[in-house]
């Protein structure tokens, strides 16, 4: 349970650094992201920190929460919408322990975030 108290947006930022992407991405509105990533499972594998090389997959629910799992840990935790930005932190977390980031899409089932994380649209090409 020590991994649990690591933000989820701590596990987000470390464990979903999945592929190199173009420069070429577009910038998603708030209302492209509820369209798009809500209810789907946006999913890497780290590439460096304590999960590298695990897969795994977070969830952006309808109801303002989320979900972060894989790698043998499964994180609950909040997100809302900040000035054109997406909020999240653990369920446990004070408000202001939130990490916000926008999104960007790179190609059709591909994104980052403005922390450069980067993600597919689950389950990913290199997980099957």
């Amino acid at each position: 349970m020590h991994a649990a108290r690591f933000s989820l947006a701590t596990f987000v930022v470390t464990a979903l650094i999945a592929s190199v992407v173009p420069a070429s991405a577009q910038a998603l509105t708030v209302d492209e992201f509820r369209r798009e990533l809500i209810g789907v499972p946006l999913c890497g594998t780290p590439e460096s920190g304590p999960l590298a090389g695990k897969a795994l997959c977070t969830v952006h629910l309808p109801d303002g929460t989320a979900i972060l799992a894989g790698g043998g840990l499964v994180v609950y935790g909040l997100w809302e919408v900040d000035g054109g930005k997406i909020c999240r932190r653990n369920a446990h977390d004070p408000a202001d322990r939130r990490r916000c980031v926008t999104y960007e899409r790179v190609d059709r089932s591909h994104f980052r975030n403005s922390d450069g994380v980067g993600f597919c649209l689950g389950p990913c090409e290199s997980d099957k």
